[in-house]
């Protein structure tokens, strides 16, 4: 009975940092944008190449390149290989 206890603790203790989590990454998503152009930069980043999203949205790779460090330093995208993808959606 302990260890069905203490399973459904850490199952709450999980649930409870995923919401932190959750409203931390909102708060500094509202931060990473200067305008709609990089919003929707990083909704085009993972499901989307470097090129495309360039040639989408007018952006030169160099600027892309430099909001994805951004992002990463900021804790937005994680890199999977050589590609960045959203930290969390």
């Amino acid at each position: 009975m302990a260890t069905e206890e203490l399973e459904n603790s850490l199952k709450k203790i999980e649930q409870y940092l995923e919401i932190l989590v959750r409203f931390q990454y909102l708060d500094v998503k509202k931060k990473a944008f200067e305008s709609e152009t990089e919003e929707r930069a990083f909704e085009l980043t993972g499901t989307m190449g470097r090129n495309e999203i360039c040639k989408e949205l007018s952006m030169s790779p160099n600027t892309l390149s430099k909001l994805w460090n951004k992002w990463f330093d900021m804790g937005l995208l994680t890199k999977q290989g050589n590609s960045y993808v959203k930290a969390l959606e």
